[in-house]
């Protein structure tokens, strides 16, 4: 637990709380028949979304505190513990990584003598699973793109060995950005850079964004599945008047290369007489994070065997750096009350024909760790699998729209998809592919490898992912109860319950459909 976990934990809260973890879903799921979808829904919300759950985060008491919660509903609503034996729990390791922020450095050696950047002001850091230190020379690499299918090869012609890059946001004109952040680290770090680091644009509110989004990241435990240890490898983000700096004592005239990489142009080039130091030094340990599934078996002979996966991520952010909660009512306290409430009104009718297991996992906000540890050490054979439905932030935006992906454009397209564009019209809501607020609004497929379906899908598993898009309060402590649409929670909730049943009942089990 964060020493500021620590100092907010008064313990006879902690016991109440253990008390309603305990009751309260008890008594909400097991009186479903006569109390409506909606009170249930706000019951679970009130709860999740609440200040004394701390933002729920991996590897604290209050994220602890929410499994048990979790737990607690699933045996309200009569499901089979189908974690660990004997346990709606299932284990796993998690290795943790705390960003030293006073031995964080980015130094500037050049003509003019060396120069010290400001940590969270000039530059932020990603904090990866060790120490990262990079150190030497210096190349800008335009946009630091490779792909070959579009032409690309921003490193053609460079030597980047035991070098420092610079790169661009974004991509030249009529190109595409990699769907993977972690894309260009790996181009960089294949040919043999010590570092990466992104270049902002002045005045650009993505970019932007994702600096605002580092430097919460750099006050939390970044967290890693346990793996064989590999050197770190250092990367940041560099804000405008930083970079200038940079290119301006290695000669290189950054306004003008980059309208000619915007434009196609081979930009590339060594800055000559510079040198940048960037150390990222991490405290490393270990810790126990827990998953949560309950099953309901399947009423077939022949296919119970068979299981549909229904996957939400109970997790958030935490506490921020100036101590207030980031509650997630929408991210995702939404999508894991609509995977309890389905449970319970999937288990008070007769079981679809085939098993369903309602699955809670922890550490999403971490990189997918929760499900990808379920889905390399599952708690039932994975063979068993037939398709994964998952749901993350469902609860605000347009009332009526849900958003999907994969779409028909998208190569993992399956017939989970037009099944449920024909059963959202009867909870209320219809299927787009677009979604959110206002910039925000995008293609639900550019989130296809951001939630955790996407470890099923690695896995061959056809899925479908249900989210109502991005606003500007997204992991912020302005996710808050009162923004949420309970009642789009609610339909969420009959809907998925709906979608399971008739995938459930199905004779044949889903598949991906050619595009």
């Amino acid at each position: 637990m964060t020493p500021t976990l620590l100092r907010a934990a008064r313990r006879p809260a902690l016991v109440a709380l253990l008390a309603l973890s305990v009751a309260t879903p008890r008594a909400a799921a097991q009186d479903m028949s006569v109390v409506p979808v909606e009170d249930v829904v706000a019951a679970h919300l009130g709860f999740l979304a609440s200040d004394a759950l701390g933002g729920r985060e991996t590897g604290t008491l209050q994220g602890d505190i929410t499994a048990q919660y979790v737990a607690a509903a699933f045996r309200a609503a009569g499901l089979e513990p189908a974690g660990d034996p004997g346990s709606f729990l299932h284990a796993y390791d998690l290795e943790t990584s705390q960003l030293d922020r006073h031995g964080t450095a980015l130094v500037l050696s050049g003509a003019a003598g060396d120069h010290g950047f400001v940590l969270g002001e000039d530059f932020a850091v990603r904090v990866g699973g060790s120490t990262a230190h990079g150190e030497g020379g210096v190349v800008f690499a335009g946009y630091g793109l490779v792909d070959a299918d579009q032409g690309l090869d921003d490193y053609a012609g460079l030597d980047v060995e035991g070098k420092l890059v610079l790169a661009l946001m974004g991509a030249p004109e009529g190109k595409r950005e990699p769907r993977s952040s972690g894309a260009r680290r790996s181009w960089a770090r294949e040919r043999g850079a010590v570092a990466l680091l992104m270049l902002m644009e002045r005045d650009d509110r993505r970019s932007q964004s994702w600096f605002a989004y580092m430097q919460h990241d750099m006050e939390r435990l970044s967290m890693r599945l346990p793996s064989d240890p590999e050197p770190g490898f250092a990367y940041a983000m560099l804000q405008p008047d930083a970079a200038d700096r940079i290119a301006a004592a290695g000669q290189l005239d950054l306004d003008a290369a980059r309208g000619a990489a915007r434009a196609g142009e081979s930009v590339g080039r060594t800055l000559d007489g510079v040198g940048l130091r960037l150390h990222v030094p991490v405290a490393v340990d270990r810790l126990v994070a827990h998953n949560v599934a309950g099953l309901l078996p399947g009423r077939d002979p022949e296919l119970a065997h068979e299981v549909i996966v229904l996957s939400a991520h109970m997790d958030h952010v935490g506490i921020n750096a100036d101590g207030q909660v980031n509650n997630g009512a929408d991210d995702n306290a939404s999508g894991t009350t609509a995977l309890m409430t389905a449970a319970a009104l999937l288990a008070r009718n007769p079981a679809p024909r085939r098993s369903v297991l309602f699955l809670a996992v922890s550490a999403e906000e971490k990189g997918l760790l929760g499900s990808e540890s379920w889905v390399a050490t599952p708690s039932l054979d994975l063979a068993r699998v037939v398709a994964n439905v998952n749901i993350d932030m469902v609860g605000r935006n347009d009332p009526e729209v849900l958003g999907a992906t994969p779409s028909a454009e998208h190569d993992e397209y399956n017939t989970l998809v037009p099944l449920a564009v024909a059963l959202a019209p009867q909870a209320g809501l219809r299927i787009e592919w677009e979604t959110g607020e206002g910039r925000l609004r995008r293609r639900v497929d550019e989130y296809y490898h951001r939630s955790d379906h996407a470890n099923f899908s690695k896995a061959g598993i056809p899925v479908v992912f249900f989210f109502s898009g991005e606003h500007e309060d997204y992991h912020r402590p302005s996710d808050t109860l009162d923004k949420l649409d309970q009642g789009k929670v609610a339909n969420v909730s009959r809907f998925v319950a709906r979608l399971l049943t008739v995938v459930g009942d199905a004779d044949e089990r889903p598949q991906r459909l050619a595009p």
